[in-house]
């Protein structure tokens, strides 16, 4: 039997994910609850037998704690719903923004994550299982541990050894849970260690969330390699060079001491040019979530529709595509992905005397009819035609 380093430190990582926690958690309250347990037998406890109660209680409740910590599961869950193409979708279709709390927690484990590789891998694994009817039988992760096990064990070892790191800090994270609520009815405890508890409660659960992000997203990763690389599954492809239009972009205000601000950013290629924040319409996006998909990346502002200005005509590398543009307000700020590029905030006269290009004044000009333009007012959409 060939000896494994790779297997064998997962499963010394799963046993000391359930051994260590109970161990810590046993040795703090053993004495408040080992009497109530074992009464007066508690005091005559030694040698090798209070060794065997102190491991067979750490067992115990280091199984309890993995059970318990299932639980922050859910949690991670939550915030994968709402990473940030969720978000982008709940500003373009309802104009709802996530508390910045929320925002930033999500950030912090998440960043810049669209799901984009387990969207892709959910498609792979419907291909794989339609014809069995079984598209709903397994959730996406699991099936792509399945498939590693059978094509990659080596891949399925890399994707175990993040998870087994994920819950150890997961058990870690219930433990300083319990602590942090057991320890203001312990008063041989120094209260000032409550803090301490508290920050370790939130690096241990950072890292929690942190490493399953890792575990889940290789395993998508490999998953999509091993797919590309054997081509065992040709998905359909969406025709979205057939979309009209097939760009989006916003024209971004905000509201200065009542007066107006436009957004504006430099250009891609040129730093001397000043445009509207505007991109290509993705595989099975609408236009309004691209508008505020490439405001947020290009500025890092956060900014809801108002109304829609129509389409535009533009040149894009010598062809003239069709770009739908939206009026947008600024509803927060987020951590752009473009940071290269940078952007200014003008009122209406200057902004159109920065703008580059004559559509770019003509959309600016609209879009200030449209602001101040009574609501219910009818309108045409501003349909600007010059290529630039």
């Amino acid at each position: 039997m060939n000896f494994d380093p790779q297997r064998f430190f997962i499963g010394l990582m799963d046993f000391f994910s359930i051994l260590l926690p109970g161990a810590l958690l046993t040795w703090l309250l053993m004495g408040e609850v080992g009497p109530v347990l074992l009464g007066d037998r508690y005091a005559e406890l030694d040698g090798a037998q209070a060794w065997a109660a102190f491991l067979f209680a750490s067992y115990l409740f280091g199984h309890l704690v993995f059970l318990l910590g299932s639980w922050l599961d859910e949690f991670y869950d939550w915030a994968r719903r709402y990473t940030l193409n969720t978000q982008i979708a709940l500003v373009a279709r309802r104009g709802c923004l996530l508390p910045w709390p929320a925002r930033g927690l999500i950030w912090l484990v998440f960043k810049h994550e669209r799901n984009l590789a387990v969207d892709r891998c959910t498609r792979i694994k419907q291909h794989a299982l339609g014809p069995l009817q079984a598209k709903g039988a397994i959730n996406t992760f699991q099936w792509s541990k399945a498939l590693l096990n059978v094509e990659s064990p080596a891949s399925l070892a890399v994707v175990q050894r993040f998870e087994a790191d994920s819950k150890f800090f997961r058990c870690f994270t219930v433990v300083l849970l319990i602590l942090l609520v057991a320890w203001p009815w312990q008063h041989q405890w120094p209260p000032a260690g409550i803090s301490i508890v508290l920050a370790l409660l939130l690096l241990a659960f950072w890292r929690y969330m942190e490493q399953r992000h890792k575990a889940t997203n290789q395993a998508y990763w490999f998953v999509i390699t091993l797919t590309a690389k054997d081509g065992k599954a040709a998905l359909s492809k969406a025709a979205t060079e057939a979309r009209n239009p097939s760009h989006a972009g916003g024209v971004v205000f905000r509201l200065r001491g009542g007066t107006a601000e436009y957004l504006l950013v430099e250009a891609t290629n040129d730093a001397t040019q000043w445009v509207l924040p505007k991109g290509h319409v993705e595989e099975r996006e609408q236009p309004r979530e691209t508008a505020v998909r490439e405001v947020h990346e290009e500025t890092g502002v956060w900014a809801r529709i108002v109304d829609d200005l129509g389409a535009a005509a533009w040149s894009v590398d010598g062809a003239v595509v069709s770009t739908r543009f939206f009026l947008m307000q600024a509803a927060g700020r987020g951590l752009r992905e473009d940071k290269d590029r940078e952007h200014v905030w003008l009122p209406l006269q200057e902004a159109i005397a920065k703008a580059s290009h004559l559509d770019t004044r003509e959309l600016l000009q609209a879009a200030e009819q449209r602001r101040s333009r009574p609501a219910g007012a009818s309108h045409a959409p501003a349909t600007p035609t010059h290529a630039t």
